[in-house]
């Protein structure tokens, strides 16, 4: 439990030192916020607010989930290897976000990724992290059913379509929560929480370091984020911070 706490505070202190830098440099790129003009009026004075501020979140995830790795490198090397790819989907997701951005803040699109273009990436995201979790670490098809307290084996032809679609089928769940000042990360943040707490009783260390670590970072964007932002998250990073729906399918 000690080193979760540090790993959240690391995470926090990491989001909050690379804000400070980084949100200077966004400003001065002139990444700016543009808001669509059938939108709602009250959000066109968010116009000018910099934003693609999901890569400082991006960057938290990156430096403390590897502080993670190391320590259970040494430790526990199983769990290490569990890491890799919750830090995977949270990067894949975060990247298509990333190329929506790009298009909308850098090339002036409102309309950013064609929603076709977006899912076929997050598609493939979750395709890889799916069948690296099946297939390479083994961690089979055993899905609890909450109501009834049991374990089923799903048979692996269903388990497979059927984890990547819930993972899909959630996949703007944080894109559309994003919107109002530090809506979309004090949410995050307290789902995270309940997350990490139902990982600890499941014993599973490495969605509680790696959740951990998303706490830390969403309570360190928040100090630049809560009214008036200084930044906001974007499609990188609310699409970086909708990973955490993976937990529940296939992990638990």
């Amino acid at each position: 439990m000690d080193f979760q706490v540090k790993v959240l505070l690391l995470s926090f202190v990491i989001t909050v030192v690379a804000s400070i830098i980084v949100i200077p440099v966004l400003k001065k790129l002139k990444v700016d916020q543009t808001e669509r003009e059938d939108g709602p009026k009250s959000h066109l004075k968010k116009q000018g607010t910099p934003t693609m501020g999901g890569i400082i979140i991006m960057l938290s995830v990156v430096l403390t989930s590897a502080s993670g790795f190391v320590y259970y490198y040494h430790t526990d090397i199983t769990v290490a290897v569990k890491i890799l790819p919750l830090v995977f989907i949270a990067l894949g997701f975060g990247t298509v976000g990333l190329v929506d951005d790009f298009k909308k803040v850098v090339l002036k699109d409102t309309t950013g990724l064609k929603p076709s273009y977006k899912m076929f990436g997050l598609l493939i995201v979750s395709v890889a992290y799916v069948l690296y979790l099946t297939e390479v670490l083994k961690l089979g098809t055993q899905t609890y059913i909450p109501f009834f307290h049991v374990y089923i084996d799903l048979p692996m032809w269903f388990y497979i379509p059927f984890a990547i679609f819930v993972i899909l089928a959630t996949t703007n769940a944080v894109n559309l929560t994003d919107g109002v000042d530090g809506l979309a990360g004090s949410v995050v943040a307290i789902i995270m929480t309940f997350l990490t707490v139902l990982s600890i009783l499941f014993d599973l260390k490495e969605v509680t370091v790696v959740g951990s670590v998303v706490i830390g970072a969403c309570l360190g964007f928040l100090v630049f984020n809560l009214h008036t932002a200084k930044v906001m998250m974007g499609d990188t990073g609310s699409l970086l911070l909708r990973w955490y729906y993976s937990f529940n399918c296939p992990l638990f």
